[in-house]
């Protein structure tokens, strides 16, 4: 009788703790936060939260965001996302003083359920060149077009206004939380998370598991948190700091091969190149672009070994900041190389390359200083030395000389005695030829 018991009441305790979990999980709400461009990492962020969202059954997820804009690629790949979700996905731009700009916007158009904070805007979509300027011809027109008719789809399929959704690319509009919450661009204007949560309640969303009915009330709060690759990944992909990161490998490894022997120096600026390749990669490239960057790292890095008369530094440079200028394709991104970055790599290569081209010429003429001191013509080679007569063999014109520190055997023309001065003309295999000097 009592082991019954004991079974009852441990079966009761399960299904109340099974129940207990089962209802947590389904009253929940996620939490992520996008700070920073939106790029392949944020969208790897932007999925497993998603994915996280899903198996914990929640109510919905709220993306928090705040961007400047980033890559066209990763925000198609994020609406593809949302499109496939089964959970409600709240894009919320917060705090006061956020953007959701270029591709941020388009985000927010292909939310589920789109909310600002008052203070906050979004808009200005519109594909810029290199360095913010309008894109000119066809080039302008095919990203325009292409991008219009994206924010007008992602507007359809959420039951926004099409029309002023198109119009953020093509007229590069910007709207204030106020102004986009009556252009219909989003649906709620709230000041804090608490209210969004609680506006949130009964409100439908249509995902893949169908028409939802979100329920927040006594809802309790999750966070995704960024794995650290993804915080790496995050960082890196910002066309400054890959630049920065190029333009220092080279200036170490340059640093390097002018003065051998260094190794830290080669190591560090080895791994600064791999680590801006690898950031270059997390972005949209263009291959003019990337070749001109190689073509100047060849060309810097060529130039200890070459007597170019710095024929090659100059080129190099020249290639290296172009590269920096138009590697990025304008057409993905609005993200850009500052010029502070640019003005500040041209400075640090040409400052570099003419200090250690100083420094060479200086080496050069005090060797040659020294070398006319001591009679020699050359730093490798014995022709123009003079030298002593240590000792003589038994014919008088063969023996040992003294030059430069170093024993050496030697031949003469005419007969020579200890201690005479003579000057070396050549050198025959291991011997130095030698001519007594007046």
């Amino acid at each position: 009788m009592i082991k019954r018991l004991f079974l009852f009441s441990y079966l009761i305790i399960c299904s109340v703790c099974i129940a207990m979990e089962l209802a947590d999980s389904g009253n929940t709400v996620w939490i992520a936060s996008i700070r920073g461009t939106i790029n392949p990492a944020s969208g790897s962020y932007f999925r497993s939260a998603i994915q996280k969202a899903e198996k914990d059954n929640a109510q919905a997820l709220i993306i928090e965001l705040d961007t400047p804009g980033g890559l066209l690629s990763s925000v198609r790949d994020m609406a593809q996302a949302v499109a496939t979700a089964k959970v409600p996905v709240i894009v919320y731009v917060t705090p006061a003083g956020s953007s959701a700009t270029s591709a941020g916007a388009l985000l927010m158009l292909a939310s589920h359920i789109a909310a600002m904070a008052p203070g906050t805007n979004i808009g200005a979509a519109h594909p810029v060149g290199p360095q913010g300027e309008e894109i000119k011809g066809a080039a302008g027109e095919k990203a325009t077009s292409d991008t219009a008719a994206f924010a007008r789809g992602l507007a359809e399929i959420s039951g926004r206004n099409r029309y002023v959704a198109e119009e953020i690319v093509s007229k590069s509009k910007s709207f204030t939380a106020e102004e986009a919450l009556k252009q219909s661009l989003i649906e709620l204007v709230v000041s804090s998370r608490d209210e969004l949560i609680a506006k949130l309640d009964g409100r439908q969303a249509k995902t893949t598991s169908g028409t939802v009915v979100i329920k927040t009330i006594n809802a309790s709060i999750k966070t995704a948190e960024m794995t650290l690759g993804q915080k790496l990944l995050h960082y890196l992909a910002n066309p400054n700091i890959a630049a920065i990161l190029m333009t220092l490998g080279i200036l170490l490894i340059y640093v390097e091969l002018s003065n051998p022997g260094i190794t830290i120096a080669g190591i560090l600026g080895g791994i600064s190149l791999l680590v801006a390749f690898m950031s270059f990669q997390l972005l949209p490239i263009k291959v003019t672009g990337l070749i001109l960057l190689v073509l100047g790292v060849v060309l810097l890095l060529a130039e200890p070994f070459v007597v170019s008369h710095g024929v090659f530094a100059v080129g190099g440079i020249l290639a290296f900041i172009l590269g920096l200028l138009w590697v990025v394709d304008p057409s993905e991104t609005v993200l850009r190389i500052s010029p502070a970055v640019l003005i500040s790599a041209t400075l640090s290569l040409g400052v570099l390359v003419a200090a250690i081209g100083i420094a060479a010429s200086r080496m050069r003429m005090l060797t040659r200083k020294t070398l006319e001191k001591i009679g020699g013509s050359t730093a490798a080679g014995l022709s123009g030395y003079e030298a002593i007569v240590k000792n003589i063999e038994s014919d008088g014109h063969s023996g040992k000389i003294s030059v430069r520190g170093e024993l050496w055997d030697f031949v003469s023309d005419i007969p020579v005695n200890v201690g005479d001065k003579v000057r070396i003309d050549s050198v025959s295999g291991f011997k130095a030829v030698v001519s007594k000097r007046q």
